[in-house]
């Protein structure tokens, strides 16, 4: 079938809500739905490209249902009817607006092809694999292989003889990825720890990802980073394990070897977690390191929690920032400002940041001090990024410029196998994309005295509900308050059940039957598979049909980058002269890291990189940056940088109690409509191919040219 339904509709109304605006503002344009893009352009110079990765989430509220009266509806009165159905649109860069069309037919039209495209099976299907910019980049200005391991570390000292970095050294152990398939091909190690023992000290780590340096500070110390340890409920141990931690803490020894007797216990080992999930991971087999066996160092634990959490807090966040727009359009008065809002929502989103900024300053504090620092938290790939990345750019005044900057997002997030396409989800989930139905606001009195009976029904049937729940409520047991939950669980999902098979019922009798022609409004409805025509026409997956549940990564989505570019945020207020680069630097790279027009931010590990061959088949976000900055030098450029004082000051330390809401970010960074108030829009939102959208007229299948 094909998957888009509708290529172009003309008079579709678009209105965005904004909690920076009083009222919500409306442009009637035409909408165009393209392979990679929904394209929306106004008279009022509004040219809005949204990629498909950059849908969070859709509702089709459909119009209410229509009764039966006496004379037939006019057509003033179904295209009235029609305008009461919408899209609700919630963007990943924080972007709100609602689609209206007086034709309901296109509406499901426009709403089935944004699930169908923004919802695919393979990152092959996204727009990096078929960008193709104008002009073309220059490879010579930046490219995937802006980061290089051996530049970047002989930089630090590595391999010199005559410094510290002597007893490191670079190891191509893991070339075929099979020591450890989501760590680089190059790792480096202490010189004295053999390949043969780095195998079976990769055991000892969950995923295999065992300790390796990062970062090597002038002063001899060391930043080296992991996963936790396999120790599960018998506290199972690595000798292999405990000397490559030994070796690293040695490593700024005048001989390279720990003294006999040290006492010294300065080192640290940074367990990123709360306490109590560490210990419960001890369950599944994994846990924290029994320091009876690590000398020469001590154990602190953060207390930063996990994705889940971090998702939940930005979900309340959004869900706070949307009350509020809601609030305004029903005219309600304007609350004191956006602040106090998520202060009141108790989202906890910057109690989250300030909680990474202790454990950041933990750690450059003790680097700068001349001790060395093994990072870790779960699978290493998430709050260990974060930290390691955030103490860098702290250590390190090379980091704070631009190039370096790039540098440090390519070695701490890319090369050390951060889950992009997992976290940020570029291949979408149908679980986002939701229908409803809006309320009826025309009926007869019979319906109105029927339903006033059914309310009093009601209210009878849940005052009964609520006398059991008391009595469960009332008992001091345990039993009686989880007998209580599991009660009310269970009529939550029985009464779910009867309400959706309520509204299929009263879809027989609509009079917009013609919704049983979209099986793809349905949540369970998976799309069917892909044609590959290099296997002759064979399809590449399972067929289409329904599946029962969410799918698996549906829950593994997170913001992670974001919570990071927050952080460096943070940092970069309050040392405003210590950065080259400036806030649009970080504002476009959380927009491109959820556009999934580059391969930089694509893919989960450089192994999926390689087998996909990133390099030659996309672009990287840097090639796009250096050519926005050959065009215009201040187009990043922080004009309170002051490079000599790199000199002066090499270490800058992040103030935790010095937090503040980062308004550009949650405010819609859209190049669409940060333009339309200060000049019209140009003919394209970026060098995006001019064809796509005269394809539109002609080619409906999606993925017919892939």
């Amino acid at each position: 079938m094909d998957l888009i339904r509708v290529t172009k509709v003309e008079g579709m109304r678009l209105v965005r809500t904004s909690a920076d605006e009083d009222t919500d503002r409306e442009y009637i344009g035409t909408l165009h739905l393209t392979t990679h893009h929904l394209i929306f352009t106004a008279p009022e110079h509004l040219e809005l490209w949204l990629g498909y990765p950059l849908i969070h989430s859709a509702e089709l509220v459909r119009p209410p249902k229509l009764f039966p009266k006496q004379h037939p509806y006019t057509r003033e009165e179904l295209v009235q009817w029609g305008l009461e159905g919408c899209i609700n649109v919630r963007c990943q860069h924080f972007l709100f607006f609602t689609l209206r069309c007086d034709d309901v037919r296109k509406l499901y039209d426009v709403f089935a092809t944004m699930k169908q495209l923004a919802t695919v099976r393979s990152v092959k299907q996204l727009y990096a694999f078929d960008y193709a910019p104008h002009p073309e980049f220059d490879d010579q200005v930046g490219s995937h292989g802006l980061y290089n391991p051996k530049e970047e570390f002989a930089r630090m000292g590595v391999g010199r003889s005559e410094e510290v970095g002597k007893f490191w050294r670079f190891s191509d152990i893991n070339r075929t990825y099979q020591l450890c398939p989501t760590y680089p091909p190059l790792l480096v190690v202490p010189a004295k720890i053999s390949d043969t023992t780095l195998t079976y000290a990769a055991k000892h780590r969950s995923k295999s990802r065992l300790p390796v340096l990062c970062y090597l500070h002038p002063n001899n110390a060391s930043m080296t980073r992991s996963s936790q340890p396999m120790v599960g409920l018998k506290q199972a141990r690595s000798v292999q394990d405990e000397k490559l931690v030994e070796a690293i803490l040695a490593t700024s020894e005048p001989q390279g070897v720990a003294p006999r007797f040290g006492t010294e216990r300065n080192n640290i080992i940074i367990d990123a977690r709360p306490t109590t999930n560490a210990v419960v991971n001890r369950a599944v087999g994994a846990g924290s390191e029994n320091m009876d066996h690590y000398k020469r160092c001590r154990k602190e634990y953060l207390g930063i929690d996990n994705i889940h959490v971090m998702r939940d807090a930005l979900n309340k966040m959004v869900d706070a920032m949307q009350a509020a727009e809601q609030q305004y359009s029903s005219g309600a008065e304007r609350p004191r400002g956006v602040v106090a809002r998520i202060q009141g929502s108790k989202t906890n989103w910057l109690r989250h940041v300030e909680n990474i900024m202790v454990g950041v300053r933990s750690i450059v504090e003790a680097i700068d001090a001349g001790n060395h620092v093994l990072v870790h938290c779960s699978d290493g790939w998430d709050r260990t990024a974060q930290l390691t990345s955030l103490a860098q750019l702290c250590l390190d005044p090379y980091y704070r410029t631009t190039k370096g900057f790039a540098v440090l997002i390519e070695k701490e997030w890319v090369s050390f196998g951060h889950q992009f396409s997992l976290r940020c989800g570029h291949t979408g989930h149908s679980d986002k994309f939701k229908v409803s139905r809006a309320k009826t606001t025309s009926k007869t009195s019979s319906d109105d005295n029927n339903n006033n009976t059914a309310a009093s029904d009601d209210n009878t049937s849940t005052s009964g509900e609520g006398d059991e729940s008391d009595i469960l409520q009332t008992g001091t047991s345990m039993f009686g308050r989880f007998a209580s939950r599991a009660l009310r669980g269970v009529q939550s999902r029985i009464s779910s059940a009867i309400q959706a098979a309520s509204d299929n019922l009263e879809d027989e009798e609509n009079l917009d039957p013609f919704v049983t022609e979209y099986p793809e409004l349905q949540p369970n409805y998976v799309p069917p598979p892909v044609t590959d025509r290099s296997q002759g026409g064979k399809s590449s997956s399972g067929g289409g049909g329904f599946r029962l549940g969410r799918a698996k990564h549906d829950h593994e989505t997170s913001p992670v980058f974001q919570q990071f570019l927050d952080c460096v945020y943070q940092i970069w207020v309050q040392h405003p002269t210590m950065f080259e680069f400036n806030e649009d630097l970080l504002l476009d790279l959380f927009y491109h890291l959820h556009s999934a027009q580059f391969g930089t931010f694509i893919g989960n590990n450089m192994k999926e990189r390689d087998s996909l061959d990133f390099v030659q088949n996309t672009k990287s976000v840097w090639s796009w940056v250096w050519q926005r900055m050959s065009s215009d030098s201040t187009m990043y450029r922080n004009q309170l940088y002051m490079g000599g004082a790199d000199s002066r000051e090499r270490v800058i330390v992040p103030d935790p109690g010095y937090i503040q809401y980062w308004s550009a970010l949650f405010t819609c960074h859209d190049p669409a409509f940060k333009q339309t108030s200060e000049k019209p829009r140009p003919t394209s939102v970026d060098a995006v191919a001019g064809s796509e959208v005269d394809d539109t007229s002609s080619n409906n299948n999606v993925w017919a040219s892939s």
